[in-house]
């Protein structure tokens, strides 16, 4: 396994990938990497806090669901400076963050029906 070099291609696949790491299945993070000189939105301590935690629970949680719906691709979180998507590699979580901007038409569309309409009818 070479997961500095894994990482170096995420970067090198897209230019709007600022953050990468890999967590095992034991919680702990092989790698955790940001894009040179992209500024980080958290400290050192939250990001390897969250990151030796978190991505376990969401994809453990959302996995419950495979009897019904199938494999899970991946698992996305939308935040107002990043988007976050999580995916599962065998016993490995990959995360991977991306800048502001990143094209998500279906989502952002949704998003936008969402906001209208729950500030009509949800108030």
């Amino acid at each position: 396994m070479n997961t500095e070099a894994f990482v170096q291609g995420m970067f090198k696949a897209d230019q709007a990938v600022r953050y990468v790491a890999i967590v095992d299945s034991e919680y702990h993070v092989l790698i955790s990497s940001q894009r040179e000189g992209v500024p980080s939105y958290a400290t050192d301590e939250i990001v390897r806090n969250f990151m030796s935690i978190v991505p376990e629970i969401i994809l453990e949680s959302v996995e419950k669901l495979f009897p019904f719906l199938g494999e899970v691709s991946g698992v996305t979180a939308h935040y107002g400076k990043a988007l976050v998507i999580f995916y599962r590699f065998g016993k490995l979580i990959v995360v991977i963050s991306f800048q502001t901007g990143v094209e998500t038409p279906f989502y952002n569309r949704i998003t936008e029906a969402f906001s209208k309409l729950s500030a009509q009818y949800l108030k």
